[in-house]
């Protein structure tokens, strides 16, 4: 009975589980706060990406190695909140996997980066030669191996950041453009093609920080992390940048201002300040295990640590589900984490 009931709630439209809630919640109010945070995270990642295609050019063209390391990993660091939000231009273009094919169980990005080095050079850096080929050239895993690994380097690089920073300019225009994704969801209604409430955003919104969770726990720590028999530290993201650490960081990060002004007062004080709380906390844990996760998987004391943020992790992701939907009056729903 109490299964059937769970259920029940979770099939519940929006509007009707907003009315369950002890207080009126404004959904558009939400909705303004964030998609004012999630301008500035897809315009922060357009920036960066810039960034990163003219230091690849002026690499290419005689310059210094070291500036583009620096966008690299710039541009890593501004994707991680972004990853979140499956929905909407990410879900349309298909940037979660073109920006960042990750995991890569059967190492496509490395097939695909050989295949395209056999391509004439003048092929190699033309972005729209990338853009029509494999999703797995297309993002930051391809761009660290041609840092990382013993290939030529140019003229692949310009190619391939070129068409990211093309990507991550169209992404901030099918949210921010006129007639994009932000319209529709300010436009929510009964005509809405999407959004038939308010409230449908906001639940989306919530569910995006249970998918981040979710992707911090299985994917970023638990595949690299295996078993004390077995550990698979060229499973970490990143792992040849040595970036991991960082970009788990900034993906809680990337949270902590969805919550603080997103939903904002829209969560209880008690409830808000307890998640920023955990959130820091894990940070502060990242921080501490004492190497780079790929380093850390295979050392006793360090794994120790590693399964102590899983639980830290485990318990966000039950007081996100157990104290926000309440105060929002909507239910977490289904995300690209579940299933396999």
């Amino acid at each position: 009975m109490r299964l059937f009931s769970f259920v029940a709630s979770c099939l519940l439209p929006a509007h009707i589980l907003t009315a369950q809630t002890a207080h009126p919640v404004d959904h558009s109010e939400i909705s303004d706060r964030v998609l004012a945070v999630i301008e500035n995270q897809f315009s922060a990642f357009r920036n960066e990406s810039a960034t990163l295609a003219q230091t690849a050019t002026d690499l290419c063209d005689g310059g210094a190695r070291d500036p583009v390391l620096d966008a690299l990993e710039a541009t890593w660091l501004a994707w991680a909140p972004l990853d979140a939000y499956q929905f909407g231009p990410i879900e349309q273009q298909a940037a979660a996997l073109t920006v960042n094919f990750f995991p890569d169980k059967k190492n496509f990005t490395g097939r695909a980066l050989y295949q395209h080095l056999k391509r004439p050079e003048a092929e190699q850096g033309d972005p729209a030669v990338v853009a029509s080929s494999s999703a797995a050239l297309q993002g930051l895993p391809a761009i660290e191996r041609l840092l990382f690994e013993d290939l030529p380097t140019c003229p692949s690089l310009v190619g391939i950041t070129g068409n990211l920073a093309h990507i991550s300019q169209s992404l901030y225009d099918g949210w921010f453009a006129a007639d994009g994704w932000a319209d529709l969801v300010r436009g929510a209604g009964p005509d809405n093609p999407v959004y038939l409430s308010g409230g449908e955003f906001t639940k989306q919104a919530l569910t995006a920080i249970d998918f981040s969770i979710l992707r911090l726990n299985d994917h970023r720590l638990g595949r690299p992390l295996g078993t004390y028999a077995r550990a698979f530290p060229k499973r970490a993201e990143a792992w040849r940048s040595g970036l991991t650490n960082q970009i788990m960081i900034a993906q809680l990060e990337g949270i902590i201002v969805l919550i603080d002004h997103g939903f904002a007062e829209a969560i209880s004080e008690p409830a808000r300040v307890e998640a920023v709380k955990t959130l820091k906390e894990l940070q502060a844990r990242i921080d501490a295990i004492g190497a780079p996760l790929a380093v850390a998987v295979e050392d006793p004391l360090m794994r120790v640590r590693i399964e102590g943020i899983m639980s830290k992790l485990d318990y966000l992701k039950t007081h996100v589900d157990e104290e926000f939907s309440p105060n929002l009056g909507v239910q977490s729903g289904f995300s690209a984490g579940d299933g396999d």
